[in-house]
């Protein structure tokens, strides 16, 4: 097999890796969080955020992505309530073409948090993704996912721009990849940055296109 060809399939294959993580990170955009009296995680029946971004591949080819995470009612779980929530990607942009992946969460928001349940196995019992309020520069664990948020005020995306913004930090103990999520009041996530510093290092972006509240 060749180099240039083993390139392709490894850069294929952290991109199925970033796509994955992606529907996972989308999903929080399905809960209810205030930090400062500020929603950074609005819910409701029938939203809908819309993203697109792009990375390239190690022959500098450009490789176009698309996501769509969406709230799909309520459900009861164990007499307690929860709301659906669905992220899908879309890979048509890639040189493989075709859909992507669907990925189900049932979040419930609890005073001192965020629980939620796997879509695939909603019988387990359910983690904690998040305590509220959001600790501004304090870290925490996320199953083995270490998360910091921190203040980052003006975020510019396109001709837009969104004011009193939180950045969240993902990282994993021996993995040298991280993961940035930009969050802005009433909105939700507006940035999602994911950075591979293994070989061959990527760096992908996708950004808020349309948010339906």
């Amino acid at each position: 097999m060749s180099k240039l060809r083993l390139t392709s399939i490894v850069c294929l294959a952290q991109n199925k890796i970033f796509v994955v993580t992606l529907c996972c990170v989308l999903t929080f955009i399905a809960a209810c969080a205030r930090t400062g009296g500020k929603n950074y995680f609005p819910l409701a029946d029938g939203a809908k955020w819309e993203y697109a971004g792009q990375s390239y591949s190690p022959e500098g080819k450009p490789i176009s992505f698309h996501a769509t995470a969406k709230v799909d009612g309520e459900t009861l779980i164990n007499g307690k309530r929860y709301f659906k929530h669905i992220t899908s990607s879309d890979l048509s942009g890639s040189s493989e073409g075709g859909k992507g992946l669907e990925y189900v969460r049932y979040y419930r928001v609890a005073e001192d948090g965020i629980y939620f349940r796997l879509g695939n196995d909603p019988d387990r019992p359910e983690l904690l993704e998040m305590p509220l309020p959001i600790p501004i520069g304090t870290k925490w664990l996320s199953g083995s996912t270490e998360v910091q948020a921190e203040r980052v005020g003006t975020v510019k995306i396109g001709d837009r721009e969104y004011k009193d913004c939180l950045k969240l930090t993902y990282r994993q103990h021996g993995v040298a990849r991280s993961l940035e999520n930009y969050l802005a009041p009433n909105v939700g996530i507006i940035k999602i940055v994911d950075m591979n510093n293994t070989e061959p290092k990527s760096t992908m972006e996708l950004t808020l296109e349309k948010y339906q509240p």
